[in-house]
């Protein structure tokens, strides 16, 4: 087929041939682009998703632990109304110490409150009582709860108060 052209004819359908080349190199490289974008949104979206899965858990966990702190504290208040020597106030207090060791495992941990300072952002505040240490917590009514970081429930306390 090339045989009987003349050096120019090849000479230019070499350039025609080089430029054809040439722009499907510039249309690959064009997709090519097109899909590492494509490839990197897409990373990106998973990764949101991730995020975005990862806070619901939480989220759901600490929904959760809301609710266990209500049954920890009919727990609580079973142990204290019974004699502490029965088997079955033994039997409780297991269950109790095992659902909170396993909502600590995912977050949950009591505010420490007795002997503390107060604290209005962890204690709530429901009596005073006359002591020389001003703003010092005396006793504990109801334990408070946190969860990564955020209250869940203030402590309730009986802080001292200096009256001279």
């Amino acid at each position: 087929m090339y045989d009987e052209l003349s050096r120019e004819q090849l000479e230019e359908a070499l350039q025609e041939m080089e430029k054809e080349a040439e722009e499907l190199k510039d249309e690959r490289d064009e997709w090519e682009s097109k899909a590492k974008k494509i490839k990197a949104d897409f990373e990106n979206y998973k990764k949101k998703q991730d995020e975005r899965k990862q806070k619901w858990q939480r989220r759901a966990e600490e929904k959760l632990a809301e609710d266990m702190i209500q049954i920890m504290d009919n727990l609580e208040r079973a142990i204290l109304s019974a004699d502490e020597d029965s088997t079955i106030v033994k039997g409780v207090k297991m269950v109790s110490d095992q659902l909170y060791e396993e909502l600590e495992k995912r977050g949950l941990e009591r505010i420490n409150a007795e002997g503390e300072e107060f604290d209005p952002n962890l204690h709530k505040a429901v009596d005073t009582r006359e002591h020389e240490e001003e703003r010092k917590i005396l006793e504990q009514k109801r334990k408070g709860y946190m969860f990564d970081d955020k209250v869940l429930r203030e402590a309730e306390v009986v802080v001292g108060e200096n009256k001279k």
